[in-house]
């Protein structure tokens, strides 16, 4: 998580985790600290004693899209290996979202993490009714008048020997590494578009289905780097590109400069979208963030023609590969991306 804030956009995070330490003080938890260095690791937060320490990780997910059962897992995974180095006592993985059982059924194998969800959350905080405020603004949800309507919070039973489950290979930090392994320039931009695909594919592999690579319209004039379907079931931002701005289709660019992007590529990237073919929306990926210009020909084809670009940089893309393999969901970073452009957007 803490990645992530290096770019100042992952504000529901940094604020489940702020408001949830706030809530640890309140009930009078001893030495709680956000974001400590121990052991070369920054764990969210800890309090306690050292030969009583007790150590939380924190995940935003939606909670009107929670992330497949195998990004919960990764996060219980890294949230054990984790506490374990640390020699914390307690292990805790908290989560902005109810349980549900296809959660649960995957908590049961790690026994050694306690998950706080959002029913426990709420449970925590009822005396607190600012902290209580503060959880329903963040998780975009109403107090619950019942905790079992929401989900299940208690503590997941013990299973015998499976205290250490192992962790699976690194495949965002793999595919991290060969992204920024890429020299900018043309000599290397095949390399640079085969890097952004495995990126991709890896961090929306449940979202977007096709991958059609490097496909020309019809009239040969213009080649897009990639093109995507949006799956119905895909997450909150992804349906709100297919139901709200009726872009059924993803417009992939990936752009190796070694210098930022400016209106005149946004501008090219605009001419291959087309409403009337159902695509309307477009991802542009280059090294930096883009210049000036180009954010005021966004700006301006959403305003005026509904068309959303939506320029990352390589170190966001590495920062969400490394995040998933700790069970973060790259869709809520995209989801406050999205979010923020459009609540900014001027007349």
């Amino acid at each position: 998580m803490a990645a992530l804030h290096r770019h100042g956009v992952a504000k529901a995070a940094y604020a489940f985790t702020s408001a949830l330490a706030l809530l640890l003080k309140r009930l009078d938890k001893h030495n709680v600290m956000e974001g400590p260095i121990i052991l070369g690791m920054e764990p969210d937060i800890t309090y306690g004693l050292q030969d009583s320490l007790t150590m939380i990780e924190t995940k935003f997910y939606r909670r009107s899209s929670p992330p497949p059962p195998s990004i919960f897992k990764r996060a219980l995974e890294y949230t054990h290996e984790r506490g374990s180095r640390i020699g914390a006592v307690n292990i805790i993985l908290a989560i902005s979202c109810p349980m549900g059982e296809r959660f649960l059924n995957v908590a049961q194998a790690f026994p050694a993490v306690e998950v706080w969800d959002e029913t426990k959350l709420f449970e925590m905080a009822a005396p607190y009714p600012e902290i209580l405020t503060l959880f329903e603004e963040i998780f975009e949800a109403d107090t619950p008048k019942s905790a079992e309507t929401l989900g299940l919070s208690s503590p997941t039973p013990t299973m015998p020997g499976a205290d250490k489950p192992a962790l699976e290979p690194n495949k965002g930090k793999v595919l991290a590494e060969a992204l920024a392994a890429i020299k900018r320039g043309r000599p290397m931009a095949t390399d640079f578009e085969n890097a952004c695909i495995n990126a991709l594919k890896y961090l929306f592999e449940k979202d977007l289905h096709g991958w059609h690579e490097q496909s020309r319209t019809v009239d040969t004039l213009h080649r897009r780097d990639l093109v995507c379907r949006i799956l119905a079931k895909a997450a909150d931002v992804w349906r709100l590109m297919l139901e709200d701005l009726g872009s059924r289709y993803v417009v992939f660019e990936f752009k190796n400069y070694s210098k930022p992007i400016t209106q005149n590529e946004i501008v090219t990237t605009e001419r291959y979208l087309y409403p009337s073919a159902l695509r309307k929306v477009a991802i542009v990926i280059s090294h930096e963030d883009c210049a000036d210009s180009a954010k005021t020909v966004i700006a301006g084809a959403m305003r005026e023609h509904g068309k959303l670009i939506i320029p990352l940089s390589v170190p966001e893309i590495i920062d969400l590969l490394n995040t998933k393999d700790e069970g973060s969901d790259p869709n809520t970073y995209l989801f406050e991306r999205v979010d923020q452009f459009l609540l900014g957007l001027g007349r």
